[in-house]
């Protein structure tokens, strides 16, 4: 078969990363600190090829997806590049849903901006348009077959099948053939039963019985992108985990073999995955570590801070699982990624790992004591709200406004002082709608992104370019009070590089312009702006560039820096950088400094 074309993920010459100069393996996360983390791992071969990526976990209720792809992050790749992004939906993985707001692989059609699905789909697509082909792993109900033999085995289902959207696009992409050449050699050690089949989904044809595939992320990579994607899918009604895993890791082995790259598997037993599926990861909370399986009880007084992380596992490091806290009175929001304040008494924490239940920790909630050694907040006479802002707890008497810049990380937490149970404080973030489906006015305890163009218009104000909105405190018997947010746009004023001499540089920050910069290495090590930098990403020429990573400027060469939201990976600006001889136009356009 004919090599695809080679897109490769590795950096230009123009651009080195420091922490990936002598690696063959990295990884990095996408929204890191929010709800809703993406975690890309990238393996370079030594040898060139084509750049393939590979995706578990879309629909959290899919395990052998992901599993199959933790597993291959640990493979030894001879050439070419996997760019594997093992749980791509990690809130649906923490409860086992296909969805919470929407589904995500409904979500490739455009470019939506309403729910966090949309910005886990906006840097798929961004990874995709790097890549030179697509392998979607899946669960699914059953198994597929063209005709009916019984209920499980059936045009209906999809399990234990290769899914494909036409058997060859544009005739030049052969989606049929790879298929095909896979099938034959993974079946050949499969009892009939469980064999895997050619499913087309014929999404291209008018008269597809399979429309929604239009929305899909191999549809997008065929039609949009232009490269071959197909979805290897087990069946979820076997029950033996690992025997399926391994089955779907040996699929997505030969298809990456026809695509032309070549690996080494690590070595896993079926029976390592089913002990994984029983016990895997650790957390802290408090300081206290929480053992699978073990019994822990916790006090927290009422008005103090309760604190998780993960801690170091003691078996199987290398699974990687999600891991998971969330308190009784606030199912689905992962304190381990957002603060949380115990302002009314909490009954247990529920601790998880890829969804799978650890342990249930029981919490004792004495009467309010001083938030974190401040002392208690002053009491204004009027209602007190409590909410965090980019992690940061602030205390907003009624009436009164917090500042805010676009992209910023917002929870309201709640009043101080405020009613106690059975009775609940609503608190109402006018304009935004936390629950799909069902909208009761409670915003309380939500992690809710500030991108004023997801709001509805009839509840904010625009002026100037500031978006100023409401919370409102809508409970029940209690007087009505408000305090408002203003939210600024992200304004960059300058990029702040540090070249060899280790001197620091400006770099006045004026989209679409073109800056001629004298030829050499740079670290991009900060910005002036109105927000916070970990709340931007950087990338040159398309590839992502941590901060203090290093850019190379070749004389005559140029670059794109693009910088955009941490929290919704829009883009914010981005100007062209030309290498050029040093000179006295290029020192004053730097604006050095000591």
């Amino acid at each position: 078969m004919r090599r695809i074309r080679c897109r490769t993920f590795v950096l230009s010459l123009l651009l080195v990363v420091v922490c990936a100069s002598l690696a063959h393996a990295e990884s990095h996360t996408f929204f890191s600190g929010t709800q809703y983390p993406l975690t890309v791992h990238v393996l370079r071969g030594k040898a060139p090829g084509p750049t393939v990526m590979v995706q578990g976990g879309i629909q959290g209720d899919e395990a052998a997806g992901y599993l199959t792809a933790q597993i291959l992050t640990r493979a030894k790749v001879d050439n070419g590049t996997l760019l594997i992004v093992p749980r791509a939906n990690v809130p649906t993985v923490h409860v086992r849903k296909r969805q919470i707001n929407v589904d995500l692989n409904r979500r490739f059609d455009k470019d939506y901006n309403t729910f966090y699905e949309d910005r886990l789909a906006r840097v798929i697509r961004y990874l995709l348009s790097r890549s030179d082909a697509l392998i979607h792993l899946h669960e699914g109900s059953g198994f597929y077959r063209p005709t009916y033999e019984d209920v499980l085995r059936n045009p209906k289902r999809y399990g234990q099948s290769i899914i494909i959207d036409t058997p060859v696009f544009q005739n030049r992409i052969n989606l049929a053939k790879v298929a095909n050449n896979v099938l034959t050699e993974l079946n050949a050690t499969i009892v009939p039963d469980y064999r895997f089949t050619l499913f087309n989904t014929n999404t291209f044809a008018n008269n597809t019985t399979h429309p929604e595939q239009r929305k899909s992320l191999t549809y997008h990579a065929l039609k949009d992108v232009g490269i071959p994607a197909l979805a290897i899918e087990v069946s979820k009604d076997i029950i033996q985990v690992g025997w399926k895993v391994i089955q779907q890791l040996r699929a997505t082995s030969l298809v990456l073999e026809q695509y032309g790259v070549h690996m080494t598997l690590p070595r896993v037993t079926e029976a390592e995955i089913d002990r994984y599926a029983r016990k895997a990861g650790l957390v802290k909370v408090n300081g206290r570590k929480v053992v699978p399986g073990g019994t822990l009880t916790l006090t927290v007084p009422q008005g103090s801070r309760i604190e998780a992380e993960p801690a170091p596992a003691d078996d199987n490091p290398e699974w990687e699982p999600a891991p998971a806290v969330f308190a009784s009175d606030r199912p689905g929001v992962n304190i381990l990624e957002t603060p949380r304040l115990a302002l009314t008494p909490i009954s247990s924490l529920d601790v998880r790992a890829d969804g799978k239940r650890l342990s249930e920790v029981t919490v004792a909630c004495p009467d309010a004591v001083a938030v974190a050694g401040r002392g208690a907040p002053p009491r204004p006479g009027r209602t007190l709200f409590v909410c965090w802002l980019n992690k940061k707890l602030h205390f907003v008497p009624a009436g009164e406004t917090l500042e805010t810049v676009d992209g910023d990380q917002f929870v309201i937490e709640g009043v101080w002082g405020g009613v106690r149970p059975p009775k609940e404080e609503v608190l109402n973030f006018k304009g935004y709608v936390s629950q799909r489906g069902y909208n009761s006015g409670q915003d309380m305890g939500q992690e809710i992104i500030l991108d004023p163009d997801i709001f509805l218009g009839r509840f904010v104000e625009h002026e100037d370019g500031l978006t100023r909105c409401r919370v409102v405190r809508e409970t029940e018997g209690k007087k009505r009070a408000e305090f408002y947010l203003n939210i600024r746009p992200r304004r960059i004023n300058a990029v702040v590089l540090r070249g060899n001499d280790g001197r620091r540089h400006l770099v006045p920050w004026h989209p679409g312009n073109l800056m001629r910069l004298p030829a050499g290495n740079y670290e991009l090590t900060d910005i002036w702006s109105n927000g916070k930098r970990d709340k931007l990403i950087a990338t040159v020429d398309e590839e992502r560039v941590p901060w203090n990573g290093r850019v190379s400027l070749v004389r005559g060469q140029s670059l794109t820096l693009t910088l955009r939201q941490a929290t919704t990976f829009r883009e914010v600006g981005h100007m062209t950088l030309l290498g050029d001889v040093p000179s006295l136009q290029a020192v004053n356009l730097l604006g050095a400094m000591p």
